[in-house]
């Protein structure tokens, strides 16, 4: 696919050796939707920024947190305390405003309606959780085969009129692979149900489960899109590849907005663990979210091993109120403010590792959203790839589509629909850069160790 370039920043304080971050977190996610020479004009719709930190659910005694600890477990290792505060304290020092822009508040239904997110309804799920259209994805059926990837991979500019491309179901988008080849934006019309979603320049999805069969069809048309060497990658492979995976985690399932594994599902790991490392470029960069779960951080790093990579450095996205306080203890035994994610790569073409002896350590601070989202991180890993202009990128279990990058997972076009995206004036995006919305709590309360 062509390069894209992104438009401006969200990174809103960067030290000198990019160690300590604080990013906005809705406006990181709608910088990656537009280049250079496309920018994304729309505003992502969002959660009310938290003003103060949630109450403490902390066991109260030495015994109860003993006890609460022998029952579920120990955490994995926790980020350095002394990074966190450290770094909280140069970020207020340097950056003397709040956390984050001034948001949109709240999610539309898809019958186009705003949905008030303290509402709840007689099933006792919010409205947030309700708002955006919930896409059910098959199971792949096995006639679909190769056949129908032949049948086109990606969208022929010749089938768009004014940008708009039409299909009859959203099953049209389902298990196969999907791209917009396009410098610009394109917009698919779904016609029944009647529906909008917004694809970005030069990226390219795979809206299915992460399976055995899903893994072979990714595998087939990885390799037919980019049949070529590029300066850095082999034939269907890429450079950097995130995930986001469904990992069993306590709070997750309270939540009831986020997808995590059943034991009774297949192991999608499993799966990537069989296949993914035949799609790793040598020197790739593999970005990989964990719970704070020892058993969880165990599982991603075994994966790690099994594909070869070696892990180079360790960042924590800490969540915090406006002002700049945590969301709840640092040092929390039932929950954290802070999500990690492990960062590795690959041999040289060589065969030479890329261990080291001391794993680096980056704090990104950031006002949290929506329960699950997280902040893109294109902004932050393009300046450690080689060359920042010409890569191929991959992000498994998605909730959005990135421009230039593919996408693939089950909820890919989450927060493409149309409906999560509000049009801003130039005198609009100015005003996004100060002030806050008074409103509700974001649903985002931290990650449980559970």
């Amino acid at each position: 696919m062509t390069p894209v370039t992104k438009p401006a920043c969200s990174i809103l304080y960067q030290n000198k050796s990019r160690d300590v971050i604080l990013i906005d977190l809705p406006l990181s996610i709608s910088l990656s939707q537009g280049t250079l020479d496309h920018p994304c004009t729309h505003l992502l719709h969002s959660s009310a920024p938290l003003e103060s930190p949630y109450p403490s659910i902390e066991p109260r005694s030495v015994k109860a947190k003993h006890k609460f600890l022998s029952q579920h477990g120990l955490a994995q290792p926790p980020f350095p305390q002394d990074l966190l505060i450290q770094g909280l304290a140069e970020i207020r020092a340097s950056y003397p405003s709040t956390f984050c822009s001034k948001r949109i508040i709240g999610l539309p239904k898809p019958g186009g309606h705003k949905e008030n997110p303290d509402r709840e309804d007689q099933s006792g799920v919010s409205g947030d959780d309700l708002a955006e259209p919930q896409l059910e994805v098959p199971d792949r059926e096995p006639d679909l085969g190769v056949g129908r990837e032949e049948q086109g991979l990606l969208i022929p500019s010749a089938s768009v009129q004014s940008n708009v491309y039409e299909v009859s179901r959203e099953n049209d988008l389902m298990n196969r692979v999907v791209g917009n080849p396009s410098a610009r934006p394109l917009l698919v019309h779904v016609a029944n149900p009647d529906r909008k979603y917004r694809i970005p320049p030069c990226s390219v999805f795979m809206l299915s489960k992460v399976g055995q069969q899903e893994a072979s069809d990714f595998s087939r048309a990885a390799t037919k899109i980019f049949p070529e060497l590029s300066i850095s990658a082999a034939p269907g492979q890429f450079d950097v590849i995130l995930l986001d995976p469904p990992w069993e985690n306590k709070s997750a399932r309270r939540s009831k907005t986020y997808g995590t594994r059943r034991k009774a599902d297949v192991d999608p790991m499993q799966v990537l663990r069989e296949m993914l490392g035949r799609h790793m470029a040598p020197e790739a960069l593999i970005a990989c979210w964990i719970t704070n779960k020892a058993s969880v951080r165990d599982a991603a790093l075994q994966t790690f091993e099994a594909w070869g990579v070696d892990l180079v450095e360790e960042w924590a996205w800490l969540k915090t109120t406006v002002h700049g306080e945590p969301i709840c203890d640092i040092d929390g035994s039932v929950r954290r403010p802070y999500e990690t994610v492990l960062v590795g790569r690959t041999a040289d073409v060589m065969g030479n590792s890329a261990s080291k002896k001391s794993i680096t350590k980056r704090l990104m601070v950031g006002v949290p959203d929506f329960h699950s989202r997280k902040p893109c991180l294109k902004e932050i890993i393009e300046p450690l790839l080689r060359d920042r202009t010409d890569y191929r990128a991959l992000e498994i279990f998605a909730r959005n589509l990135t421009a230039g990058w593919w996408s693939w997972g089950d909820e890919v076009l989450k927060y493409n629909w149309e409906g999560c995206w509000a049009s801003a004036s130039a005198q609009d995006s100015r005003d996004l850069e100060v002030g806050m919305e008074d409103g509700h709590e974001p649903q985002d309360a931290g990650d449980s160790v559970e």
